[in-house]
């Protein structure tokens, strides 16, 4: 997978939480659609004395589920409101997050002397390219590829692919700091 797929995957769980949300929306227009044509039945009922005459329990069965899809337009607002605040706090947690990941990799990059060629190699390795794929990706030879992730381990002083996801891996769990 190069980076390309990676970006697509990424907007298409994102378009998946957008399509939740639009549907929340949906049910939440579709009640109040629904509870307006209820109100207007009732008023329109309401407003003929024979109503009143007649009251049978067909019509406290009305007024309850009147009462009812009000309820759930009050409940579905307060948890759509909660949904939309969770979902923007997760996003800027994970802005946060990678913008994190980010310097670490620089820090490390810079503290290795990588060449920019070698930090974008470094970057798809940790994707989880292989050196086929990265060669496909930066049009290089497969050759280069190898002699640049050597280089890599060899500035890093790490043995290879696991060894490098695992420090990474490592220095962001156990909460190293830039700072």
């Amino acid at each position: 997978m190069d980076g390309r797929d990676s970006v697509l995957q990424h907007n298409r769980k994102k378009k998946t939480v957008m399509n939740n949300g639009n549907k929340i929306k949906a049910a939440l227009f579709l009640t109040v659609i629904c509870t307006i044509l209820m109100l207007i039945e009732g008023a329109i009922e309401i407003a003929d004395p024979a109503w009143w005459e007649a009251w049978e329990d067909y019509h406290f069965l009305e007024l309850f589920i009147t009462l009812g899809l009000l309820a759930a337009i009050g409940f579905l607002s307060v948890e759509f409101r909660a949904m939309r605040k969770a979902t923007d706090t997760l996003e800027e947690k994970l802005r946060n997050a990678s913008g994190s990941f980010n310097r670490l990799l620089e820090a490390h990059y810079d503290s290795w002397e990588l060449t920019p060629s070698e930090r974008e190699v470094a970057r798809l390795v940790l994707k989880g390219c292989s050196n086929a794929e990265i060669a496909e990706i930066r049009n290089a030879a497969t050759g280069t590829i190898k002699a640049q992730t050597h280089a890599i381990y060899s500035k890093s002083g790490l043995s290879g692919k696991n060894q490098l996801m695992g420090f990474l891996l490592e220095e962001l769990t156990d909460g190293h700091s830039l700072n």
